[in-house]
Formats: structure tokens, C-alpha cells, sequence
């Protein structure tokens, strides 16, 4: 984790493509949280 971010910091991006990549970090994050948001609603009504 670490490593790649320091390796995203030293390359030369242009906005366009960090505001992207940050948009599918963000996407990816919102994804888990709501996943994991549905099993846990999901197992608590099964069980």
C-alpha cells in the first residue's frame, strides 16, 4: 500500500488521470463498504 503510493507521488500524472484513479478508489471503497453492509443485513435477517 504504502510502496504504490509513493510510486503514484513520484509519477508524473496528469489530473485528469489522478482525479480517475482516486474516483476508482473511492468507487472501489464505497463498493466494499456496501457489500459488507448487505451480507451482515443479510445474515441478521437469515439468522
Amino acid at each position: 500500500m504504502n510502496a504504490s503510493r509513493a510510486a503514484v507521488r513520484t509519477a508524473p500524472f496528469d489530473p485528469a488521470q489522478r482525479r480517475m484513479a482516486l474516483g476508482m478508489l473511492l468507487g472501489s471503497a464505497a463498493g466494499l463498504v456496501w457489500l459488507g453492509a448487505m451480507l451482515y443485513t443479510l445474515a441478521d435477517w437469515i439468522l
